[in-house]
């Protein structure tokens, strides 16, 4: 989990940043750029599920894909066109989607307890973010001993250093293949009906509480790309220094830690129905703090319920699917929830583009819309979704 989340971590935080500074994109090609997440997570999990579940070792496809991931960051740190940088971007997640959808996979399929289990081996991949977060971070401030080990002088300005962000993730992608191939053994499930695995898994949204479930972390997903697209960018305009925002973003992971390894206990005195209200409501709030925002202090306070709502909604989520389904469709189901949130995000990243866009390039009209899409959504949940009965796939 440390490696499989540490590569996103060191170029996400700031990628906005980077095509904003250094390659003066607007604020419609930045969206188009940073949707590219949502496009491929939204279709590549399926195709991997299927042949995870079905034709290859989990865990052997993991190296595959975390192989190619580093490649291509490697190439995508001396792209500049348009065109270029779009489609190395595309090809980055094309791979990433799958690879967070293979490591949960993985997880599910050997730990004895999952329920108990996964929420506190998860916590790992956030731990793997912070750190690469806070070496891009050093980097930018510290960064002639790491000269000879990207292989390339030192910068002669700071915002050519940007471009090493994706250098430093191409490593740790590296260093993730590696790794994988020394993961326990996951082989596929061959079904006899021979349909193909996210057909079986698309049968779940016939249950309330699975439609329900998925109806909200759509939208959620819709809106968590104001976060990770905007942030950064509203930092800046209350004066945070370049150098210190990898490090001062990671408040939101530190609040993952603690919520992660809390998970069992709320699953335990709230059930997954509360824990995933909790999720929903924490987003809320974080989303109403930016939208009201007059100083930078409000939105470093904003990102402290970013971790209840990875937790509750995200992770409780899919410990939540995972107790629906038999070992034949896990990789499958765990694609069907990258589908959803994948198209959340594609459409949540053009939304804010747009939104920038609709406000003359102001940040916080977009922030008050998703809040309330996310009010809403409370709303939906609290009233609508009932999980007292195990429903089996």
């Amino acid at each position: 989990m440390f490696l499989l989340y540490a590569p996103a971590g060191a170029v996400l935080p700031l990628y906005s940043l980077y095509l904003h500074e250094q390659l003066g994109f607007t604020s419609m090609g930045i969206a188009v750029c940073c949707a590219t997440q949502a496009l491929a997570t939204a279709a590549a999990p399926l195709f991997a599920g299927h042949i995870a579940d079905r034709w290859m070792p989990a865990e052997r496809l993991l190296a595959v894909c975390s192989l190619l991931a580093g490649f291509d960051l490697w190439l995508l740190a001396d792209a500049s066109q348009p065109v270029l940088v779009f489609a190395g971007t595309l090809g980055y997640w094309l791979m990433t989607g799958p690879i967070w959808m293979l490591g949960a996979t993985i997880g599910f399929s050997h730990l004895k307890q999952p329920r108990l289990q996964f929420g506190r081996v998860r916590l790992w991949g956030t731990v793997g973010w912070m750190m690469a977060a806070w070496t891009v971070s050093y980097w930018f401030g510290n960064f002639q001993w790491m000269g000879h080990l990207l292989g390339r002088s030192v910068a002669e300005t700071p915002a050519k250093e940007l471009s090493d962000l994706f250098r430093i993730g191409g490593i740790l992608s590296f260093v993730l293949t590696a790794y994988a191939l020394t993961l326990p053994y996951t082989p596929p499930r061959p079904s006899f009906d021979h349909r193909p695995a996210p057909l079986d898994a698309l049968g779940l949204l016939r249950g309330r509480a699975f439609f329900v479930y998925a109806l909200c972390l759509f939208g959620v997903c819709i809106t968590y790309p104001f976060g990770t697209q905007g942030t950064p960018l509203l930092l800046r305009r209350f004066l945070t220094p370049q150098e210190a925002l990898p490090g001062l973003l990671t408040i939101a992971q530190g609040t993952e830690v603690i919520a992660l390894a809390l998970l069992p206990t709320m699953l335990r005195r709230m059930g997954i129905r509360g824990t995933i209200l909790a999720g929903l409501a924490a987003w809320t709030l974080s989303l109403s703090f930016q939208a009201l925002a007059g100083r930078r202090e409000w939105v470093v306070g904003s990102l402290g319920f970013n971790g209840m709502c990875v937790a509750g909604v995200f992770v409780a989520g899919q410990v939540f699917v995972n107790d629906m389904v038999h070992d034949g469709l896990r990789a499958s189901v765990q694609s069907l929830l990258t589908l959803v949130t994948g198209t959340g995000m594609l459409l949540g990243n053009l939304l804010f583009g747009a939104l920038r866009h609709w406000a003359s390039e102001e940040l916080q009209p977009a922030f008050a819309i998703g809040s309330m899409v996310m009010v809403s959504l409370v709303v939906v949940f609290l009233f609508a979704f009932e999980s007292s009965r195990k429903e089996i796939a």
